[in-house]
């Protein structure tokens, strides 16, 4: 028993060696290029004396500072009001559907209009909320325009978040 217990612990084991973690990839990013256009968002993979690598939803992406005009820290607004409105609807949805009583006296509903109703009053009171995080989100942004000062600066306040 002993002996199978190790072997096991072994087997474990060998795959927590074998996977890289990634040193930055906490901070989210969007990039925007000289013409005020987004060009690229997702966590940060590297950054170099000469370029920033985003990992996004497909592969990663590199992106040299000559090309960006601002960088922005954390998803945009619209994230936190979508999110809150998909919890919202979410939640009361289900909580209408489960409430449903057909036969009740003053509030009668079917399951299906009180996961319709959940789903309206939900959506918007979970945008509101939403709305409301986001005043205190504290994201920054860092112009770049090109200048090589500049990135040096963004580069060196990103070590620092790193630690």
């Amino acid at each position: 028993m002993k002996n199978l217990f190790f072997v096991f612990a072994f087997i474990i084991s060998i795959n927590i060696s074998a996977q890289e973690e990634i040193e930055n990839a906490t901070v989210f990013v969007r990039v925007y290029d000289l013409q005020g256009k987004k060009i690229s968002k997702g966590k940060i993979l590297s950054i170099s004396d000469t370029s920033i690598q985003l990992k996004g939803k497909l592969e990663p992406k590199e992106i040299y500072f000559n090309n960006i005009s601002f960088i922005k820290t954390k998803h945009s607004v619209g994230n936190n009001l979508l999110i809150g409105a998909v919890s919202g609807a979410s939640f009361f949805a289900i909580l209408g559907a489960a409430t449903a009583d057909p036969d009740a006296w003053i509030f009668a509903y079917s399951a299906g209009e009180g996961a319709a109703a959940g789903a309206v009053i939900g959506g918007i009171s979970g945008s509101v909320i939403g709305g409301i995080t986001a005043l205190f989100k504290n994201s920054k942004t860092y112009a770049i325009n090109g200048d090589e000062l500049k990135w040096k600066n963004f580069k060196n306040t990103m070590t620092i978040l790193k630690h």
